[in-house]
């Protein structure tokens, strides 16, 4: 699979954004003191990281 470079970028942003989503949630997960909501935090920015290593994988097959 060949990426034009418009996909390419969009895959590049989408996956800074993931990024970025993963910090906060992790920030988020070391801040609050419950343990339930912490681990809500956990789990999303696991969640983020999953779709990351997705858009990584388009982006690697796709050329990139």
């Amino acid at each position: 699979m060949q990426l034009t470079q418009k996909e390419k970028l969009q895959l590049q942003d989408a996956l800074s954004h993931e990024q970025i989503c993963i910090m906060k949630y992790n920030n988020y997960a070391n801040q609050v003191q419950d343990t339930e909501i912490a681990s809500m935090f956990k789990n999303l920015a696991n969640r983020e990281q999953q779709h990351a290593d997705t858009i990584s994988k388009l982006l690697q097959q796709g050329g990139a």
